[in-house]
């Protein structure tokens, strides 16, 4: 930006909603100003620096291919995860594309596990804008013979992780001008569709966490998204434990079959934090059966069990 000419001031009227009061503060701007005055008025905030994503599950399937789609976006990238050796390598692949990013263990299940993951974070790069709660496990089976240790290990895993990405991480946030959560739900969380009752309450339970944080942090200005990707092709049949074969081989095939892949997910993702989405769904058809299930419940019902019926004959 240029210095603007000497003999123009420009007032800015600023109204801060604090408490449900409105002050009115007035700022004088000299136009004589420049990019160098104002970044001396504000130290704290260096704008040559590169914004910092935080990625749970980035070793694998989706947190990777967001990882890198990231990387090439310019964002400085902590890809956090269980799997050492997938994590490391690629840190690795991204490194090699000149961008930078750095290895993180993270078990999201820990209770304590995203607060020493922020702790590492900020001692590394000093600050986060966007974190992503992308870290979860498969499930399938009835309510009846889903096992209390399964639900447990879905509730730690998908829906606490989720929880305790955002405690950790919200007071970090807060310091940044632009900053954004995402979260990674499931289309499971809407279809609700029967046979996967576990993994479909605590994707549930992430969107219901979504839209309450987004109302939660809106004064923050902590924008708030919500990822529902139908089936596409990942390797989460492979986090699947006791899974029937019938089932395994059905949800294959619904990945193989998608439109879409992980990296048109991993854009989709950081087009919603640029624009400050909250809902992420991923195709017209997603589109249109969210709104169908809201609208018309009943209707969506019955055409559920419809499709159950036909795609497991």
């Amino acid at each position: 930006m240029r210095p603007l000419h000497k003999s123009r001031s420009h007032y800015f009227i600023v109204f801060d909603y604090n408490k449900k009061r409105v002050i009115v503060r007035f700022f004088c701007y000299d136009a004589a100003m420049n990019d160098n005055t104002l970044k001396n008025d504000n130290s704290k905030i260096n704008m040559s620096a590169p914004k910092v994503m935080v990625i749970t599950g980035a070793a694998s399937g989706l947190g990777q291919a967001l990882a890198i789609n990231a990387a090439s976006s310019g964002y400085a990238v902590a890809v956090a995860d269980v799997q050492d050796e997938a994590g490391l390598a690629t840190v690795e692949r991204i490194n090699k594309m000149g961008a930078d990013a750095t290895y993180f263990h993270c078990d999201v299940a820990d209770s304590q596990a995203l607060i020493l993951l922020k702790d590492q974070v900020i001692k590394h790069f000093g600050y986060v804008d966007v974190m992503v709660n992308n870290a979860g496990v498969g499930s399938q089976g009835y309510l009846e013979t889903t096992t209390e240790a399964e639900w447990e290990r879905q509730w730690q895993i998908n829906l606490m992780g989720v929880v305790r990405g955002c405690q950790a991480f919200i007071p970090e946030l807060r310091k940044r001008s632009d900053a954004s959560i995402v979260n990674v739900a499931s289309f499971a969380a809407i279809a609700l569709a029967p046979g996967v009752a576990s993994y479909n309450v605590v994707k549930a339970g992430v969107h219901a966490l979504s839209e309450t944080l987004r109302c939660e942090l809106a004064a923050d200005n902590i924008a708030v998204s919500v990822v529902c990707p139908a089936f596409f092709q990942t390797n989460l049949t492979d986090s699947m434990l006791g899974t029937d074969d019938k089932v395994k081989q059905q949800i294959n095939r619904w990945m193989s079959n998608s439109k879409y892949t992980s990296n048109d997910v991993a854009q989709m993702i950081l087009n919603a934090i640029e624009k400050q989405q909250f809902m992420v769904l991923c195709d017209s058809q997603t589109k249109w059966q969210y709104r169908i299930s809201r609208w018309f419940p009943n209707y969506f019902f019955k055409q559920k069990l419809k499709m159950i019926k036909r795609m497991f004959k």
